[in-house]
């Protein structure tokens, strides 16, 4: 099969199961059920004096103790805000990575994601920690909670679309290579928390990814029905495609909107 062709099979594909006709009110009870989390923030020293650096700390749903890494602009807030989610067997992307969002006029907070999830009571603690994490730094005086987004690869592609998802409030969310999709498991599947988006989603594709399936991804491209575009990398695998983290940066600019 031509890559062509393989582009226009791939355009007709929905997914293999149907979503739950309760699925959004599932994931809505789960949402509100999750208290607001205590943060302990640990200032971390990089001189920069544009940029407020720091360590965060939170308890998980579970008990389990959950860091993220947060920059914000120095001054008075409130900030557009970015939840940024990194793939399985990664790490979060790095200070001065980040500080890139700040250039923006954005705050960002970086989930450090558990091991990999082995059973579906461990992916389901998963996003529950990507959405405990939203609901701490939502409660932020400095977080402009009509300007939110979330940002992913790969696991943290799945995460930052069902975040995204449950955080409504026209959320934007980018995601490259987003994952699991195809499951036998539909209220964990990343498919089905796409058609629940309510911003505008950018989502990436390697045709030649054979760790997150590209047939997933497009199904959950075509299950969202907000406003949306897809960007397809022919000759890319499972990987960081900087191609596509310059359109990210284009993505997030909210100011023609404030």
């Amino acid at each position: 099969m031509t890559i062509t062709e393989r582009i226009h099979t791939l355009e007709k594909y929905y997914g293999k199961h149907p979503c739950p006709e309760d699925f959004q009110q599932v994931w809505q009870s789960e949402y509100q059920a999750i208290e607001v989390p205590v943060l302990t923030c640990q200032p971390v020293p990089f001189h920069n004096a544009a940029a407020v650096y720091q360590q965060l700390t939170f308890q998980a749903t579970d008990g389990h103790t959950l860091t993220a890494r947060y920059i914000r602009p120095a001054g008075e807030g409130p900030f557009p805000t970015l939840f940024f989610f990194h793939d399985l067997g990664r790490s979060c992307r790095g200070w001065h990575h980040m500080t890139r969002f700040v250039a923006l006029g954005y705050a960002v907070a970086a989930l450090q994601n558990r091991a990999e999830p082995q059973d579906s009571q461990e992916l389901r603690q998963c996003y529950r920690d990507a959405l405990s994490l939203c609901k701490a730094v939502c409660a932020l005086p400095e977080t402009d909670s009509g300007h939110l987004a979330t940002w992913g690869e790969g696991f943290g592609g799945g995460l930052a679309i069902a975040a995204a998802a449950l955080l409504g409030k026209n959320t934007r969310c980018a995601a490259l290579h987003p994952m699991p999709t195809e499951l036998d498991e539909p209220y964990l599947d990343v498919e089905n928390f796409s058609s629940q988006l309510t911003g505008s989603l950018l989502l990436g594709t390697a045709l030649m990814d054979t760790v997150a399936c590209p047939e997933g991804q497009y199904a959950a491209f075509h299950r969202a029905t907000c406003k949306k575009r897809h960007l397809v990398y022919p000759k890319y695998a499972h990987e960081r495609i900087n191609a596509f983290e310059n359109q990210h940066i284009q993505f997030l600019n909210f100011w023609e909107s404030r």
